[in-house]
C-alpha cells in the first residue's frame, strides 16, 4: 500500500508507527492512544493480539522489556500493511 497523504487509512497505518515510537520510549498512554486512533480506521486489518493489548493494555505492558516487545509486534504489523 503505497502511503497517501490525505488518507485516512494512510494516516492509520502511520499511527501505528507512532503507536510503536511511544512504547518504545516508554510512554504507555499515548502509545495506547495511536493504537487506538489506528484502529478506528483499520479494524479487520490490525492483528487480533494487538486488539487484545488495547482492551488490557495495563496487564500487559508492565515492564519496559514488556512495551519493548509489542513495540515491535505493532511496528510488524506496520510493515505488513505500508
Amino acid at each position: 500500500m503505497a502511503l497517501d497523504k490525505n488518507s485516512l487509512k494512510s494516516d492509520a497505518v502511520v499511527n501505528l508507527y507512532r503507536a510503536a515510537l511511544y512504547l518504545a520510549r516508554g510512554s504507555k498512554e499515548v502509545g495506547l492512544e495511536f493504537l487506538q486512533k489506528a484502529r478506528r480506521y483499520l479494524p479487520g486489518e490490525i492483528s487480533p493480539e494487538i486488539k487484545g493489548l488495547l482492551s488490557s493494555g495495563d496487564q500487559y505492558l508492565k515492564t519496559q522489556k514488556d512495551c519493548l516487545f509489542w513495540a515491535e509486534k505493532i511496528l510488524d504489523q506496520y510493515h505488513l500493511l505500508k
